[in-house]
């Protein structure tokens, strides 16, 4: 375990880790009035913090929070489990501020960025085929992923995440439903350092997209699916590069477009549509300067209607 930084604007909420141990915590103080203690910090949000305490505190409190970098945090706890306890800021910080302040007070030869909570979708390759994964969180060294079945340890793996080149990676240990991928090599923080920025401003920048049913219908098979003909522009990206297309033809599976780039068959690329930020899909087909991907994960359905009706918004 070790402190993890959110990008979230909210105070970290009641989670299923309980009695960690705070040896790789950010240490940190607590003050209520004038009795000042010491404290682990096990998660820092924009919105709050989750920190450890051995002495007593009380709900509702005014506390002041302190940082190693020596910035005072001013608060209220929301609320109390054990001796954990999470503190309600009294205004937004600047999360990407606190962690330049911690990589500066570093030494320059053993520089590190933390690790930071983030739920995005990524491609992971191992030798069972390629799958559709969320990370739960990332750093220097690796990422740990919701995955659909338990991975075998030190399997090799690619990850692929949207905007960063694919990393080679190892799988360091494995549950049924969580995994954790050590990358190899480790990424540089100045690199990810930039992604992770890119990333809160796509999802600021980026309206929201419809929820997806609990329980889904049944995707039509290739072969039964008419593809929709439209001129709908989008985006594709592929890894750092990205440019904008004029997308041809659609269905929940495939998507076709034409583009003037350099792509060969088998490329994964990104294909930003209306209301949905980025879905990697493979080329299957090139006829010309026309290219055909199909999607490593099917469209829901109802995504595809939500993007058909942005796509009319925008042109209406």
């Amino acid at each position: 375990m070790e402190t993890i930084y959110s990008l979230s604007g909210d105070v970290p909420p009641v989670d299923d880790v309980a009695g960690a141990d705070t040896a790789d915590f950010w240490p940190g103080a607590l003050t209520v009035g004038s009795i000042r203690q010491v404290c682990s910090i096990r998660k820092l949000s924009a919105g709050g913090a989750i920190v450890q305490v051995d002495g007593p505190v009380i709900p509702g409190e005014r506390l002041d929070l302190e940082l190693m970098t020596g910035e005072q945090l001013g608060g209220t706890i929301a609320w109390q489990r054990g001796s954990e306890v999470a503190l309600r800021f009294d205004e937004p910080i600047d999360v990407f501020a606190v962690i330049a302040q911690d990589i500066v007070s570093q030494p320059g030869e053993r520089r590190r960025m933390p690790r930071v909570e983030l739920v995005v979708q990524a491609l992971l390759e191992t030798q069972q085929g390629t799958e559709l994964v969320t990370t739960r969180d990332i750093s220097q060294g690796g990422a740990k992923l919701d995955v659909p079945f338990q991975l075998k340890v030190e399997e090799r793996v690619l990850i692929t995440l949207d905007g960063l080149p694919p990393q080679p990676g190892v799988v360091r240990w494995s549950t049924d439903h969580v995994a954790g991928i050590a990358f190899l090599p480790e990424l540089r923080w100045q690199e990810l350092m930039v992604w992770l920025k890119e990333r809160r401003r796509r999802k600021r920048e980026a309206p929201l997209a419809a929820p997806e049913p609990a329980a889904p219908p049944p995707v039509p098979e290739p072969e039964q699916e008419e593809g929709i003909q439209l001129n709908l522009p989008a985006r594709v990206r592929e890894g750092t590069r990205r440019w904008s297309i004029d997308v041809n033809s659609i269905t929940t599976r495939t998507v076709s477009f034409d583009s003037f780039a350099a792509l060969g068959m088998g490329s994964l690329l990104w294909i930003v549509l209306p209301g949905l930020e980025g879905w990697p899909a493979r080329i299957v087909a090139v006829n010309g300067y026309r290219f055909t991907c199909e999607f490593t994960q099917p469209l829901h359905p109802a995504v595809l209607e939500r993007v058909l009706k942005l796509a009319k918004a925008g042109r209406d």
